[in-house]
């Protein structure tokens, strides 16, 4: 990403930091109240990483929120989900820190954000400032704090990022003033036997002991495999605070010899779903917490936070003699602890496993087909190795094209888009061509998409397994005006319009006011007008247009008088 070259020639020192020990606070806490986390960078979340911080504002919006250090407005993002309200400041020393879930920004900013808004006639904005238009000094108020985006709290996203990569690092080894010398807790080590997949098994589960000797799996843990791997169940927690937070480092070692693990410190957005094969998703998507793999998956290439050799994938275990091994995990403030725990191989002569159906691996397209599907992975989508299950079932309807495909399952992730082409199970009239979509369902949130039309068969892409089916959508989605009536006078200070759609894929909103474009700020289905210059005393007429994902379109007027 281009920098104002007089800007660049201040970027000296990307950094990237393993320890605060004698580190000087490079960056001020943002907020004006006692520092306080909800959450810490590298946290476990739904399908990523969490990247940064998040600052406690007392569950209340509107706290100002301050510069952490010397810089300029480099970038404003708005959405209606992710960060919601974004400011990026960029600082002389080569990094950007970024406050996310705003309400507000300073006067000057919000205003310029808003000329910009009108200029481009989109509520949402990714903006690149001008170098220095907008400076600002370290503890400088640079707006509110909100509930904005993908928010489930009031509170403030803060990150820290090279701005040269724009990848994440660790703000907790900035200095800031967040006191810990509470230790990392090991609760529970998971084993699996690597002659299987992840997915396709339960591991074995023991409790960390704490004992006399220090903490330790009692007894031999003992395995019917060759070939093994290792998870934990761990968390941290800062000095003063009740949140449970992630942990920042875990290593794996055989005597004095490191053999794996991780440390949490710089990572970029494009690798955040790596979470997916740094964790036992299954068990997870399953309800069961949240267990970390000491050693990578073999689709698993986030080799970032990996601190020694990401190609060594599982422990070998060539004869029946007992094995000792322990787990050190560590906070970025050196506070550690450690358990011990000892493998044992029963047998010589191992088990054998089923004949394989329907294979997919890491680092191979993987593709199934019937007369009515076609699925295709590409060689990156899988973190281990899968067999492909399928299953259909008739589905009846007047808009319903194809049978309900169940696509593997939905406990077992991918990392990139994977293709599904259905063909039409009867006849498909002419004027429907247009109106298909393929919506995916099952676990977690139904994912609609535009089918496309190729030689018969109609095409989309997804990221998650679960079932597939062809759909006519004819239905446009339908707009309400609350607590506005047709020719009434507006009351309070802003015009809220609600939009539904009968598949909930709300994809174009525009509205007008007596023929000019006017600003909607969007939270789910909901959008927001706050009366400003554009809606002067007298009568009006709004106009609002909506259009889904199958192309259906809605426009409904109203007249009010404010």
């Amino acid at each position: 990403m281009p920098r104002d070259p007089s800007f660049g020639l201040l970027l000296l020192t990307i950094l990237v930091f393993h320890s605060v020990q004698g580190q000087v606070a490079r960056y001020r806490y943002p907020l004006d109240i006692a520092p306080r986390l909800n959450a810490n960078y590298g946290e476990m979340r739904p399908n990523h990483f969490h990247m940064g911080l998040d600052l406690f504002t007392e569950r209340r919006t509107g706290l100002p929120v301050v510069a952490a250090a010397d810089g300029y407005v480099g970038r404003v993002k708005i959405e209606s989900g992710g960060f919601g309200r974004a400011i990026y400041l960029y600082h002389p020393d080569g990094t950007t820190t970024l406050y996310a879930h705003m309400e507000r920004f300073w006067p000057a900013l919000e205003e310029a954000v808003r000329r910009r808004q009108y200029e481009t006639e989109s509520w949402q904005q990714e903006w690149e400032l001008p170098a220095m238009a907008y400076p600002v000094r370290r503890g400088q108020y640079i707006g509110n704090s909100g509930n904005t985006g993908a928010s489930e709290g009031p509170h403030v996203h803060f990150e820290v990022r090279e701005t040269q990569t724009d990848r994440c690092l660790n703000p907790l080894v900035f200095g800031l003033p967040l006191p810990d010398a509470v230790p990392p807790v090991i609760r529970r080590l998971a084993v699996y036997d690597r002659r299987r997949s992840i997915y396709e098994q339960a591991p074995s589960l023991h409790a960390v002991g704490h004992l006399p000797q220090g903490n330790r799996v009692p007894g031999i843990i003992r395995v019917a495999t060759d070939r093994v791997s290792v998870a934990i169940d761990a968390y941290d927690r800062l000095s003063g605070s009740p949140s449970l937070v992630g942990i920042y480092e875990a290593i794996l070692w055989e005597g004095d010899r490191p053999l794996a693990g991780f440390r949490l410190d710089k990572m970029g957005y494009e690798a955040t779903r790596y979470l997916n094969a740094h964790a036992d998703f299954t068990r997870r998507a399953r309800g069961m917490g949240w267990l970390q793999f000491l050693l990578p998956l073999p689709g698993d290439t986030l080799s970032s936070i990996r601190i020694y050799d990401s190609r060594m994938r599982e422990l070998w275990l060539p004869d029946t003699l007992p094995r000792s091994f322990r787990i050190t995990v560590k906070d970025v403030a050196g506070n550690g602890s450690e358990c011990f725990f000892t493998l044992q191989r029963t047998t010589q002569s191992l088990p054998s496993l089923p004949a394989p159906a329907t294979l997919m691996a890491p680092g191979q397209m993987g593709i199934f087909e019937t007369p009515q599907l076609q699925v295709v992975l590409d060689e990156w989508a899988l973190y281990d190795t899968i067999h492909f299950e399928h299953s259909q079932r008739l589905a009846a309807g007047p808009v319903s094209f194809s049978s309900i495909h169940a696509l593997h399952r939905p406990d077992v992730p991918t990392h990139t888009l994977f293709t599904v082409r259905l063909a039409p199970d009867r006849l498909l009239p002419s004027e429907l061509a247009d109106r298909l979509v393929i919506r995916r369902s099952g676990k977690g949130s139904p994912q609609v998409r535009k089918a496309t039309a190729e030689g018969g068969w109609y095409t989309a892409r997804f990221r998650d397994f679960g079932d597939f089916q062809l759909l006519a959508d004819t239905t446009p989605p339908t707009i309400s005006f609350p607590r506005l009536r047709p020719g009434g006078r507006l009351s309070g200070s802003s015009i809220q319009v609600r939009v539904t759609d009968n598949l909930g894929a709300i994809r174009l909103f525009r509205a007008a006011l007596d023929g000019r474009w006017l600003l909607f700020a969007q939270q789910g289905g909901s959008f927001t007008y706050r009366v400003d210059d554009r809606c002067p005393p007298g009568r009006h007429t709004l106009r609002v247009s909506v259009e889904d994902e199958a192309g259906n379109k809605t426009v409904q007027q109203i007249v009010f008088i404010r």
